[in-house]
């Protein structure tokens, strides 16, 4: 089992390659594993890992309610093909399957991509 903050720190160093010109702050929180990014256009990116395989990677819009979308495997609850796994849709409280895994090293790029072309939005 690969340890959360070698995934955070895989995870840094993957976004500050794909996104380095849209990045105005990177910090890494050891104690709350937690990876934030700020880009130039306000949106703010929390990346979490833990020690039991758990993820999250949430994107925040502004401070409006639900004007954030998320993919995580932390609640095991939502009726999804790939269960554990799912996305909390923006400006919704619905979720859809998600084909990230919690590994950055596939899931990081795919995030980078989805925030380069706006498809989160």
């Amino acid at each position: 089992m690969i340890l959360a903050i070698d995934k955070l720190n895989k995870a840094k160093t993957l976004i500050e390659q794909s996104l380095d010109d849209l990045i105005i702050s990177l910090s890494i929180n050891i104690d709350y594993k937690r990876l934030q990014v700020i880009l130039k256009d306000g949106v703010q990116i929390y990346i979490v890992y833990n020690n039991y395989d758990e993820y999250s990677y949430s994107i925040l819009f502004s401070k409006l309610e639900l004007d954030r979308c998320r993919f995580d495997n932390y609640d095991k609850v939502w009726d999804v093909s790939t269960k554990p796994h799912h996305f909390h849709l923006k400006n919704k409280k619905e979720v859809v399957s998600s084909n990230m895994t919690g590994n950055p090293d596939i899931d990081i790029p795919l995030l980078c991509k989805f925030l380069k072309t706006g498809q989160l939005k």
